[in-house]
């Protein structure tokens, strides 16, 4: 259960930025904004739980906000390119929409690992 409670907190939180939609203001298609969020929080939650032996939870926690931060980019990105290509870049649709995925998933593990760190002490 002491594994499984950081994760919990997580998914919590995500729920709540689900439920307020948080996405879509920051560029996600409205048609999918919280569904990328869904997907993204079960795989960051499981994701997290799994790393628990391999690092310490300040260095996890470092390296999920690192990655939250570039698969925002990419999600960034790929919204800018499929814009400028009038829908038909569809590469660039697909990492506008795996980028929120992943940015969910990255988001949720870093949740996940900075209640690890707080839940330590």
């Amino acid at each position: 259960m002491r594994t499984l409670l950081p994760a919990l907190i997580a998914v919590l939180i995500m729920a709540v930025l689900i439920v307020l939609d948080v996405a879509k203001p920051l560029g996600a298609h409205p048609w999918w904004s919280q569904q990328t969020l869904m997907i993204g929080t079960v795989i960051g939650a499981i994701v997290a739980t799994l790393a628990t032996r391999m690092s310490t939870p300040m260095k996890r926690l470092m390296a999920f906000a690192l990655i939250t931060v570039l698969a925002f980019g990419l999600a960034k990105y790929g919204q800018t390119q499929f814009a400028a290509s009038y829908a038909e870049d569809a590469l660039a649709g697909k990492m506008w929409y795996y980028g929120w995925i992943e940015t969910g998933a990255a988001l949720a593990a870093a949740i996940t690992a900075a209640a690890q760190v707080f839940l330590r002490k």
